[in-house]
């Protein structure tokens, strides 16, 4: 039986399913079970109400369950929610498991569901976040030790959360971030191995060693660990702009400009994705490349005024100011 007291948020588009859903979930022992139809409705409920656990369908319209996973995340009062995701069979790709499981997701259902796998996942889930719960006050201490400046109190909580030997990844990425902040990237790396030896395809801990090695010089063993978190979750996009930097700095042009295009594939709009393109170069340094990347965007959208003003910017830097007054005019 699912927990009684578990307040749980059911996001879905389809009436009759979320009906469903939200039916099998309080038959299965939870008591308060609010339905939802989209991500915008979801975010504004948590920020009204709280929430333990939500189970939310992959192909939202306007936002997708991993954004939305993702935003939730992001959020520290909202980051430790429970969180399912539901989807016909193929209809997620590899890289879309990936890059929910980079958000920490929970689990995955495919449709159609029954009650036995639904309630059965939602207990197992509520387990392991049991199991989660003892280091994640010790983390949670250390983060606060290190805001004050106390590191030796900070490391011993972080000892503490290690002595639990937890099976979750999740303890031992936060672990070695936060090691990090103390400045002791030996046993930040340790977390960061831990995690991967647990589980092979945590994109995380990979980007965390790449993070140590680069701090200690060895930056084609960095890249190659960056490479390899890229590999596991293309589609992470902070991941795809380290390493369109580091193929910047390595004089890789081409490489860098289709890393970048993989940070912003999720950005429907052709124009709007050049734009973002050309904003990151501009703040790498490479106006060149912005010029380039404006250009596309003007051939899409012509008229807009902002993208003429940008463009000029980028001419301006490289002291193109001939070519820089004159898309000031057409602005």
């Amino acid at each position: 039986m699912v927990d009684s007291d578990v307040r749980m948020l059911v996001v879905e588009n389809q009436g009759e399913l979320r009906r469903t859903i939200v039916a099998m979930l309080k038959q299965g022992g939870a008591r308060t079970v609010q339905g939802v139809t989209n991500a915008e409705e979801a975010s504004n409920y948590i920020g009204q109400y709280p929430v333990d656990f939500i189970i939310s369908e992959w192909s939202l319209p306007h936002m997708n369950g991993v954004r939305l996973l993702s935003e939730i995340r992001r959020n520290p009062i909202t980051a430790n929610i429970s969180f399912i995701l539901i989807s016909n069979q193929g209809q997620m790709s590899a890289d879309d498991y990936a890059e929910a499981a980079d958000y920490d997701l929970d689990s995955h259902l495919i449709k159609p569901l029954n009650q036995q796998d639904l309630n059965g996942t939602v207990e197992d889930i509520l387990k392991k976040k049991a199991e989660y719960l003892e280091p994640s006050v010790h983390l949670a201490r250390a983060g606060a030790y290190i805001d004050i400046g106390e590191s030796e109190e900070a490391e011993a909580e972080l000892d503490s959360a290690q002595e639990f030997d937890s099976k979750l990844t999740r303890v031992w990425v936060e672990a070695g971030g936060l090691f990090e902040e103390i400045g002791k990237e030996d046993r930040a790396k340790e977390g960061y191995k831990k995690a991967t030896t647990i589980d092979k395809d945590c994109a995380k801990g990979y980007e965390g060693m790449a993070n140590i090695l680069e701090k200690e010089g060895k930056s084609e063993e960095a890249f190659a660990m960056l490479q390899k978190a890229v590999e596991i979750s293309p589609q992470n996009r902070d991941r795809q702009f380290k390493m369109t930097k580091h193929l910047l700095e390595n004089g890789n042009e081409d490489a860098a400009q289709i890393a970048l295009h993989k940070a912003l594939q999720s950005i429907p709009d052709p124009a709007t994705r050049s734009a973002a393109t050309a904003e990151f170069f501009m703040e790498v340094g490479r106006a060149d490349l912005a010029e380039a990347e404006f250009a596309i965007a003007l051939e899409e959208d012509p008229d807009n005024v902002h993208y003429f003003n940008r463009l000029g910017l980028a001419f301006r830097r490289q002291k193109k100011f001939k070519e820089a007054i004159e898309n000031y005019r057409k602005a």
